[in-house]
């Protein structure tokens, strides 16, 4: 099988690192398929392939089914969704994934109530870009794209000019540049501050020709579409890497309906680029409506006794609202968002933002507890279009990512962190230095600089490590899941063959059900809590109520009239469809 480590600059020098493990060691999206195969092949009572699609190039797009119990009882339990790089060129991630899958066949009892989804290589074509040359961090497709919509169809990429086997940069100095070279670090750029009194000398390019004499670099190369960035939410029309449509390809378009097609799924993970466990989802986007200053419509100005002429802030709208709902009613943002029709939600709702910030000290708490407490650099932000963001705003669904690693922080903070990291733990192997070139259409010019993946991949050595400690992680949000049990039940006799039950129902788990957004979206379907028995008869309440809306570690109270003219037993169930459920049996007069 081949392997190749995961700096190929680093197995170039030094040979004996090429020799892995697999865990020290990416896998080709070839390779993760025959690896789940072998899974598959070996627990065939608990592994099942899900073939969803097939890839622009042709490789099968698998998701691993781990159950207990066959389709279609799996439906009966909540799930798992785990989806790992997506974008392409986040090899560790599908490394996690893999661990995952190996992680849990060793302990059925994971498995027992609950089925896991896992989507080892989101992106198999993007994946396949790892490995080959020359090396460029590029996560998309290879269908033909035509980037700079000229009449030609991906004929202007990034050149190796230098042979070195990866695409690095070009700097050319130019009087109208906009960069210069960085006097704490003179291998590195950066752009001229104007208002520091600097003035750019230089100008910087990626590695390559004008191949179709149109006057610009690499602006038309292979490929195609991006499918960690093509997701609904927030989608970026004609974006590089964006494709045609949100879901134009087949990978993008078969994992949402999949999605689409498993309402029991109950908590998502993507492992990529961003780590909602770290650092929980970031708001400040800004949105076209103005919540400080909101102007009721006239029908709910008269609800709520307010003036229709006069502005109020969200805050003012939801005590105003309280004042008119039923006892025990949730009025969040959520609510008054739908209510008055306010578009669409773009930053996290507050009170999930509460529930993700818990979660992230519990993460920091349990990686402190690992003796994990280096400090490194912050996650990057989720991508515009990505899954996490389509997972929690549009589907309402805990959603969480881990990114797995990143450079660590340096001891001075005046140093740049990449060359810092690249003279420290590289030993200098993740940068090219410049050297002279005589390109065809720029003249001198000099080519260097970072060597691709060399900041966003770890050394060989740590894969085992940053896995064993992380990826557990996922243990502790899965026990999270809300848990709706049927509490505490009073029946009092009425006379006349007439009782007044009163239930309890507890969420006894930290998660909410559901979250703020999946009350705004309306996408998660509510649990549904059945009182039936023998001979019996509603006077108030019904033998099907919707419930929602019931927050972590809180208790609600359900309360029917009913008739029966002897005493028999009733059933009282709660029955999410993405969530754990329970049930009870009372027996009318007490006896």
């Amino acid at each position: 099988m081949k392997k190749i480590s995961i700096l190929i600059a680093l197995a170039l020098s030094l040979p004996s690192l090429a020799q892995q493990s697999a865990t020290t060691t990416y896998h080709t999206p070839a390779e993760i398929n025959a690896q789940i195969s072998s899974f598959a092949k070996s627990q065939p009572g608990a592994v099942t392939l899900l073939q969803l699609a097939k890839s622009f190039k042709g490789t099968d797009y698998q998701i691993v089914r781990i159950s207990s119990k066959p389709d279609p009882a799996n439906k009966k339990k909540p799930s798992v969704l785990v989806v790992a790089n997506l974008e392409g060129t986040s090899p560790l991630a599908s490394e996690g994934a893999l661990y995952l899958i190996s992680e849990l066949l060793k302990n059925p009892e994971q498995y027992k109530d609950i089925t896991w989804y896992v989507l080892a290589c989101g992106n198999p074509d993007g994946a396949d870009r790892y490995f080959q040359k020359p090396l460029l961090v590029d996560g998309r497709n290879f269908r033909p794209w035509n980037d700079d919509m000229d009449e030609l169809t991906d004929e202007d990429g990034p050149d190796d000019l230098n042979k070195d086997g990866f695409i690095t940069q070009m700097r050319v100095k130019d009087p109208d540049g906009g960069y210069i070279i960085d006097i704490k670090d003179s291998r590195q750029m950066k752009r001229a501050d104007p208002a520091k009194g600097e003035k750019g000398i230089y100008k910087l390019y990626q590695e390559g020709i004008d191949n179709d004499g149109d006057g610009q670099f690499n602006e038309d190369g292979t490929g195609g579409t991006n499918i960690g960035i093509t997701f609904p939410f927030l989608y970026g029309y004609n974006q590089t890497g964006t494709g045609a449509w949100s879901g134009s390809e087949p990978e993008i378009l078969s994992l949402m309906k999949f999605v689409n097609e498993h309402p029991e799924i109950a908590l998502t993970m993507s492992y990529g680029s961003s780590n909602w466990c770290l650092q929980p989802p970031k708001g400040g986007r800004k949105s076209a409506v103005n919540l400080s200053a909101i102007k009721l419509p006239q029908r709910y100005a008269q609800m709520l006794n307010a003036d229709p002429e006069k502005t109020y802030s969200l805050d003012e709208v939801k005590e105003m609202l309280k004042a008119t709902v039923p006892p025990g009613t949730t009025v969040d943002d959520a609510m008054v968002a739908g209510m008055l029709d306010m578009g669409p939600v773009i930053n996290p709702l507050d009170a999930d933002s509460k529930i993700y910030t818990a979660f992230a000290d519990k993460y920091k708490k349990y990686l402190k507890e690992k003796n994990w407490t280096s400090k490194r650099v912050d996650p990057m932000r989720e991508k515009d279009g990505s899954f996490e963001l389509w997972s929690y705003f549009q589907l309402g669904l805990p959603s969480f990512s881990m990114d797995f690693w990143a450079m660590p922080k340096p001891k001075d903070s005046t140093k740049n962190v990449f060359m810092a990291y690249n003279d420290s733990i590289l030993g200098g192997k993740g940068f090219s230095a410049w050297k002279e070139f005589d390109h065809p259409k720029l003249g001198k010019v000099e080519i260097g600089g970072n060597i691709p993946y060399a900041d966003i991949l770890p050394l060989p050595g740590q894969i085992d490590t940053l896995l064993n400690v992380q990826v557990p992680w996922i243990f502790e949000l899965v026990e999270q899941i809300p848990q709706l049990a049927v509490g505490e039940v009073k029946v009092e006799a009425q006379g006349a063959g007439i009782y007044r039950v009163d239930a309890w129902i507890a969420n006894d788990r930290q998660l909410p059900f559901p979250l703020a957004i999946g009350t705004r979206t309306k996408i998660v379907p509510p649990a549904i809590v059945t009182l039936t028995g023998k001979g019996i008869t509603f006077i108030s309440g019904r033998d099907r109520t919707p419930f929602e809306g019931i927050g972590g570690f809180e208790t609600r109270k359900l309360t029917w009239i009913i008739k029966s003219d002897s005493p028999e037993d009733i059933l009282i169930r709660v029955d999410p469809v993405n969530a754990f459920g329970s049930e009870k049996t009372i027996r009318l007069g007490g006896k």
